[in-house]
């Protein structure tokens, strides 16, 4: 028994990191263009999902700016097997979930999902249904209209969704299930193979062409204001363009409790974090160890308002 007191310690709240937008309105080549912000920022602007699409969009259209301007994708190769929602996490070592049907055809850069759970190629044309999928939840909805798969993209991200994904087993199956359900075939799914890649690296899958791009006049990409989109366009034109850097927020608040347990043994501690950690999902929390190595300090007893 610790006896009854009122204990104070400090918790850490870590946002994910996230990207911030630069502009800079002064025209270069591409190559220029990266060079520019390798050396004053992290790289030429790779978006990696809606999230940093919406904060580009808005970061352009506030500062007025409405002439094209280069983003870091470029048509390098080799051609890849990518889901439209973005990046994901997937683990160190761990080899990419896939269910295809037979090998995809090489003339073929859509895919979908028949009854039966696995997967096919067909050209990006082609009318089907297709299934859509909440950012950042697993719920599933049918479309039983029949579209070509980049109308089908468009619509889903027009309702804050996207194509489905099945990067697991278990997604798979939920797809499989929804298609029965729906007594349909075949649908599209969030399945495309491309052969552009961003200037940092980055396996981003994230890509949020303009009607009828790319249509392969460059091998290099822009944003375009008017279009809200991405365009191919030849490396030599001077443009203005966008560099990114990475950028993560934390915020240290201060809690107290009054408890007859030790608060610094680690199971109690841990215990408390793991409940403060269930109302923060968005944000990584931790204690701050204190200079003598605790995480509480006891108090001189006070009144108490509004404790934590």
């Amino acid at each position: 028994m610790f006896g009854w007191c009122t204990c104070t310690g400090y918790v850490t709240l870590c946002s994910p990191t996230h990207r911030e937008f630069y502009l800079i309105n002064g025209a270069k080549i591409w190559a220029d263009a990266q060079s520019y912000c390798r050396s004053n920022y992290a790289d030429l602007a790779t978006i990696g999902s809606q999230d940093d699409m919406q904060r580009l969009v808005n970061m352009v259209s506030a500062s007025g700016v409405t002439a094209e301007m280069w983003i870091g994708l470029t048509r390098t190769g080799p051609p890849a097997w990518l889901w439209s929602v973005g990046e994901t996490q997937i683990s160190d070592g761990v080899v990419e979930y896939t269910n295809w049907g037979s090998l995809p055809s090489s003339t073929d850069n859509c895919g979908g999902m028949r009854d039966d759970g696995k997967w096919f190629s067909a050209p990006c044309t082609t009318t089907l249904p297709y299934v859509c999928q909440d950012i950042g939840s697993s719920g599933l909805y049918v479309v039983f209209q029949g579209t070509s798969w980049l109308y089908a993209q468009q619509n889903c991200r027009m309702n804050n969704k996207d194509l489905a994904s099945a990067r697991s087993q278990v997604e798979n199956l939920a797809l499989q299930q929804i298609i029965n359900s729906a007594a349909l075939s075949s649908v599209w799914i969030g399945l495309f193979r491309d052969d552009w890649k961003w200037s940092d690296q980055s396996d981003s899958s994230f890509r949020y062409w303009a009607s009828g791009q790319p249509n392969y006049d460059g091998l290099c990409t822009l944003y375009n204001p008017s279009l809200k989109g991405f365009m191919d366009r030849g490396c030599t034109y001077s443009l203005p363009f966008i560099c990114y850097e990475e950028t993560k927020h934390t915020r240290t608040v201060k809690v107290e409790f009054k408890s007859s347990l030790n608060l610094n043994d680690f199971s109690v501690s841990d215990a408390i974090l793991q409940q403060i950690q269930s109302k923060y999902q968005n944000a990584k929390v931790r204690w701050r160890v204190q200079p003598d190595g605790k995480i509480f300090h006891k108090e001189e007893e006070k009144e108490i308002k509004d404790a934590c």
